[in-house]
């Protein structure tokens, strides 16, 4: 099969995308990249949706330094969620208006109201001047991140999960994905749960808690002490999370991540039941990551006979997804 006949369109819930890729929240700076860039690097932007760095109602420092580490097949961030706040995150959404793919935007916080509170502001900014920001088509709440207090036990537990979902699902009609930890026995309860709350979909997983040493003083590396450990190395416990979750909830959308460096990777993924699949740390590898993953997505897809990228997910399953 020519892999150029190769249809990669999925549907993530209400959303339709023209490939399964998306960049991981934190991991893609579309408004730095731009800057830095030749041409109109939004217009050309290769991923099928943007998924800026989380957001939260106010300003955030992170963590202390250092908060970036390699490590065997992988990398361990202790960043913290710095960011400066929804107010200053709307007037940089404003600066990518000729973004021709949607924007999800990652929301982030310590409590329930925090979450919703974001989501609210969004939705005035958007309602009262929708020319000035490129097409938001929904958001993904980071209930996940094992580097901030309060940010991990949200997304260790169903019934808070539930309750920040469902405050969301209120404040917003549109597109609704909820970002699970796989810093937990099972998975499933909490996804589960962010479902039957509102949820339109699932991302999984985040980053797994880590921590590594400075070789000469044995003391923790990290000025955090332990941080989320992402790339290959987490990818097999990735898939197995995935599978599990398509298993338990048939039917429901999901963004595979952790480790995707190939389009083979990718493919994985949609084996095991995603929908859609987050490239994170391959982006820190060079700009043309993405475009790379997915020519390997299409040639991969057309060596196996798949005319249509959908008809690979789910077939690592007992029963399909």
């Amino acid at each position: 099969m020519n892999p150029a006949a190769v249809d990669l369109r999925v549907r993530l819930g209400r959303l339709e995308l023209e490939h399964p890729l998306v960049d991981a929240s934190g991991t893609f700076d579309l408004v730095e990249t731009a800057r830095r860039s030749r041409g109109d690097y939004v217009a050309a932007f290769p991923y099928a949706a943007y998924v800026p760095k989380t957001v939260t109602l106010d300003a955030r420092e992170g963590g202390p330094p250092p908060r970036v580490t390699e490590t065997p097949c992988g990398m361990i961030n202790a960043i913290g969620l710095e960011n400066p706040g929804v107010a200053a995150f709307l007037e940089g959404l404003s600066t990518i208006v000729g973004l021709r793919r949607p924007v999800i935007v990652s929301v982030g916080g310590n409590a329930t109201q925090e979450y919703a509170d974001v989501v609210r502001r969004v939705e005035t900014a958007l309602g009262e001047g929708a020319r000035r920001f490129p097409d938001v088509a929904g958001y993904e709440l980071n209930v996940s991140c094992p580097n901030v207090p309060g940010g991990l036990a949200i997304g260790v537990d169903p019934q808070l999960t539930a309750e920040v979902t469902r405050a969301a699902r209120a404040a917003t009609g549109r597109l609704l994905l909820v970002k699970l930890t796989p810093n937990v026995t099972d998975v499933r309860p909490v996804a589960r749960a962010a479902v039957e709350a509102g949820a339109d979909g699932l991302s999984l997983v985040n980053t797994f808690r880590a921590m590594v040493l400075d070789r000469s003083s044995l003391r923790p590396f990290l000025g955090n002490s332990t941080g989320g450990l992402s790339g290959p190395a987490i990818k097999p416990i990735a898939l197995r999370m995935v599978a599990e979750v398509a298993e338990a909830l048939p039917g429901v959308p999901l963004v595979g991540m952790g480790g995707i460096m190939t389009g083979v990777d990718a493919l994985e993924f949609i084996a095991c039941g995603a929908t859609a699949v987050a490239v994170g740390m391959a982006n820190f590898t060079g700009l043309e990551a993405p475009r790379r993953i997915l020519d390997g997505l299409r040639a991969e897809c057309a060596a196996r006979g798949f005319a249509r990228v959908t008809d690979a997910r789910g077939v690592a399953l007992a029963r399909g997804a």
